[in-house]
Order: C-alpha cells, then structure tokens, then sequence
C-alpha cells in the first residue's frame, strides 16, 4: 500500500512542476511582471497625451519591489498557474507523512540459554505495540520489520525466565539475548486444545519433541530411545516385538526416512531392533512429518523423522553419564572459546560380552556388543559467519569362533551458515553417509564372506 501512495505523491510532484512550467512559457513574451505593472499605470494617468508627459515630473511613481497584489496578479490571473501552485502545495504538505510511513528497520539476532549458549528453538518474540511477533527457527535465529519507534519486546521460552526490553528502533539492529532457565514449580497439568487449532496451523501431521520429554517415559533396560517413544504417538506403530523400524498409517519401514543433522541413517537400530542408535545424552530436538512433507526432504513416502545433535555448552566444561543393565554412556562438552566455539562428544557401549566371559570362560574370544559415537563442534567465525561440524559412528558386532557378523552406520556433516541481511541467511551442508554389513562363516577347510553396503555424498544449499 505504502508504494501505491509513494507513487501517488512522486506523480504530484511531477504534474505540478510541469503546470508550473507550462505556465511561465505563456508569458514568456513578458520580460518581467513589474514591467507590466508600470506600464498599466503610466497609460491610465492624466498627464499622459498618448506619446509623451506634459511635465516629466508628473510621471507617476512606481514601486519596483513585489507586493503581495503583484504576486496575486502574476500567480493567480490565469488557471494552469493556479491550479500548479494547489498541487505543488498538496505535495509538500502530504510529503512528511509518506516519508515517516515508509521508514522501517530490521531487528533479527539469536536467543540462546544462558548457561550453556545452546541455542533455543521456537522461542517466542512479542512486541507489544504492535500485538504481533515472531519464534526463533531451528537455528535459533530471529528476524522482526518495525516501522521506526520505540518497543516493549518480550522474549520468552517454556521452561525460561520471560525478559522485557525497550528498544529505540532508529536503525536496522542485530540484538542477541540470552535467556536465563527457570525455577522448579509443582506439576501443572493442563489438558485442552482450541477449538480451530486443525485448521489455524500450517503443520498438518507435525510432531516435535524435546529430549527432555523423554525422560519420564518408562523404558526398557534403562536405555532411553526416540524411536520407541515416538511408536507411542497416534498414526505410528511398532515393526513387531525384537524388530527395528515403525510403520507410519500403513507404509513399510523402508519408506521412512531417519536423518541426523541432515545425514540419512540407513539402519536406525541395535542388537536386531531392541535398542535405537540414537543417544539421547546428545540429542536436542527431533520432528516426525507424518503428512504434508515438505519438498526439501523428498525421497520417501512415509514419513521423515529429523534429529538434531546438541551443538555442546558454550559457557563451561561439564561430564555427565550413567550405567545401566545393558550398556553405559558418558557425555563430555564445553567451549572452545567461550561465547565462540563449543564442542560435544558422547559415546555408549554395550559390555554382555565382557559379562559373559566372566561367567563362562568358554565365551572368551567371541563378540557380541554394539557402540556409539556422536561427535559435534561449531565456531564463529565471525558475526555473521558460523561453522558447525557432526558426525556419528555406531557398530554392532555378533561372532564366535566360526560364524560371526556386524553392521553399522558412519554420517558426517559440515554446515556453514551466513546471515546476508537482517531478512536473508543461507545453510551450504558437506553431507556423507554409510552403511555396510558383514557376513562370515568359517567350517573347516570353507570360508565364507559376504559384504554389502551403501555410501553417499550430498551437497545441499
């Protein structure tokens, strides 16, 4: 609208200066208007005999400075000279409102947690002038358009203290924020959902869930797993009891697609389908499309389940794990620099095969375990420049003297975003992935091996 009335008044402009010089070509025949003035008053005195004065003292007298009657005469005695001072006049007196209408300013930046820098997807920015806002996409990023003026913005996370600030928006700003973690309240169960909510969103079939939801679901062993979890969810089943992979509204396993930062995961799944190769002490986020999948995932006709890795705690070093009855993990993370660069490295392993040769001295020398590794870093180069580097290696390993066989799964990925502007950024990913199987038998003078696999490398912008 606002470059419909921009327009409107550069056209205003125009009209008027060409009326006006329309109008000073019709007399251009005139030297100048108080000529004109001297010459009506010298014919119209009584002195005069139409050639010469009587008395040459008598000429009458003329002021040769403007007079408001002169400027009258001259600029209104004819229409076109009229009608381009009216439009000339308009213009300057709607120009100062276009001109404040039109000045908007770009707010965008980064929201992260306080204590570990790890940025927080969906968190919300309201303004509330304008009783509108925005929500941090996956890389936590935000972007805002305001009209120039000063804003209360509220900036807000479940889980995380609300912050207020004022902003003079004069000019385009870059405005980071870290938002500290809340106090521990008692449960509150709220059950309900708006009456419109199927038709108001725009994710039809979307479910996301954070890691830390996982952890007050029961589970087997011990083991947290997101591919157990999300069987729980209505439109998706188990593959069967001691099987891997989900069926989504009637597709098979293989028309789903699992990703990890990007990278496909192949086979998603430990010791024959009871455990998941996902370790939840390294996880962020992850979304499962059951419908409307977007075009920029493609490939299968299911469903698209995206994992995200955590990118490592920006603020200081810290050590977590735990042992279980099948397998133990342990977490180590930090800063790189501090406020700069992080880093996040997280393993697991199963130890029944350690167990077993304890118990049965026959067992020693056969395997049976599987193993984990999730590695991230991220740094920033600059500030408008980000580096973010992943990769997981995860194994299964089954054999005895004279059978024996193991799979497993290898992904790398390394994403640089760029922010251009305050409204444009772009993610280039290095994506690779792998996955290989194993098979041998030996009986005595026989030996026989089979292998298979699959790699690929992706560019993505």
């Amino acid at each position: 609208m606002l470059t419909y009335l921009l327009l409107f008044q550069n056209n205003i402009f125009v009209i008027g200066i060409l009326l006006l010089q329309v109008s000073l070509l019709g007399c251009s025949t005139t030297s100048n208007a108080s000529d004109l003035i001297r010459q009506q008053r010298i014919e119209e005195s009584p002195q005069w005999n139409g050639e010469t004065f009587q008395n040459p003292e008598q000429v009458p007298d003329v002021e040769w400075g403007p007079s408001l009657k002169m400027f009258w005469n001259y600029f209104f005695n004819k229409p076109e000279r009229y009608i381009a001072v009216l439009v000339l006049s308009v213009a300057f007196l709607v120009n100062p409102l276009w001109v404040k209408a039109q000045e908007n300013h770009s707010m965008s930046g980064y929201v992260r947690d306080a204590s570990s820098g790890e940025e927080l997807i969906g968190a919300t920015i309201y303004v509330e002038e304008i009783q509108g806002g925005a929500a941090t996409n996956v890389y936590g990023f935000y972007s805002l358009t305001l009209p120039s003026g000063t804003y209360n913005i509220r900036f807000s996370y479940i889980g995380y203290q609300t912050q207020v600030i004022s902003v003079e928006l004069n000019k385009d700003l870059h405005y980071d924020l870290e938002l500290i973690s809340g106090e521990e309240l008692d449960e509150v169960v709220i059950r309900g959902e708006a009456d419109d909510a199927n038709i108001r969103s725009s994710d039809m079939g979307v479910v996301k869930i954070d890691v830390k939801d996982i952890e007050s679901i029961p589970v087997l062993f011990g083991e947290q797993d997101i591919l157990k979890t999300i069987q729980l969810m209505p439109g998706i089943s188990a593959g069967g009891e001691g099987r891997g992979g989900y069926y989504v509204r009637g597709g098979n396993t293989d028309q789903n697609l699992i990703l990890l930062d990007e990278a496909p995961v192949y086979n998603a799944s430990h010791l024959l389908g009871f455990f998941s190769v996902f370790n939840s002490d390294a996880l962020k986020e992850m979304t499962m499309y059951k419908a409307g999948i977007p075009a920029r995932y493609g490939g299968r006709l299911s469903s698209v389940l995206d994992v995200r890795m955590n990118n490592g705690n920006m603020k200081k070093y810290t050590l977590s794990g735990g042992i279980g009855l099948i397998s133990s993990r342990l977490t180590v993370e930090g800063p790189i620099v501090k406020d700069k660069g992080s880093f996040i490295v997280s393993g697991r392993r199963t130890y029944a095969d350690l167990v077993y040769s304890i118990i049965d001295p026959d067992f020693r020398g056969s395997s049976l375990y599987f193993y984990d590794l999730n590695a991230k870093a991220n740094y920033k180069i600059g500030e408008k420049d980000r580096i973010f580097v992943s990769s997981y290696f995860g194994r299964d390993k089954f054999g005895v003297s004279t059978f024996g066989f193991d799979w497993g799964n290898a992904t790398a990925t390394v994403r640089w975003s760029h922010v251009f502007s305050d409204r444009l950024f772009s993610n280039t990913s290095l994506i690779y992935s792998n996955y290989d199987y194993k098979l041998k038998v030996e009986a005595s003078s026989i030996e026989f091996q089979l292998k298979s696999g699959i790699e690929d490398i992706n560019f993505k912008q």
